[in-house]
């Protein structure tokens, strides 16, 4: 075990680490569906939104749902039922993210067909 695993250990219970870095992609990817809703939406500058990075974007959801889905599995291995309640609420926002992102392609790609 190197020193930085150590200091990880240090400040997070075991297996927190998956649910936690689930955590900080999920804010990540809140800021930029909040920020392609707005373009979509309500300013309607379409070429502002994240169209070039969607194949990124759906891999790092699928990747922050795995991390979520282990770090929920590890969490119910423990007895800590907070540590649980916290870890399935990350999957679960996790889930619903990406079947947000999922709907707002399709209504993007449903928008560019009649209009262009």
């Amino acid at each position: 075990m190197r020193w930085r695993d150590r200091i990880t250990v240090l400040f997070f219970p075991g297996g927190m680490m998956l649910t936690m870095a689930a955590l900080m992609l999920f804010f990540v990817h809140l800021s930029v569906f909040a920020s392609d809703v707005h373009n979509f939406w309500f300013t309607h500058h379409y070429d502002r939104m994240s169209f070039h990075y969607t194949v990124v974007l759906m891999f790092s959801q699928v990747i922050s749902l795995c991390w979520a889905a282990m770090g929920s599995l590890y969490a119910e291995m423990t007895n800590n039922k907070p540590l649980r309640c916290f870890a399935m609420t990350i999957l679960m926002l996790n889930g619903v993210m990406f079947f947000n992102r999922l709907s707002l392609e399709f209504v993007a790609i449903q928008y560019r067909e009649e209009n262009h």
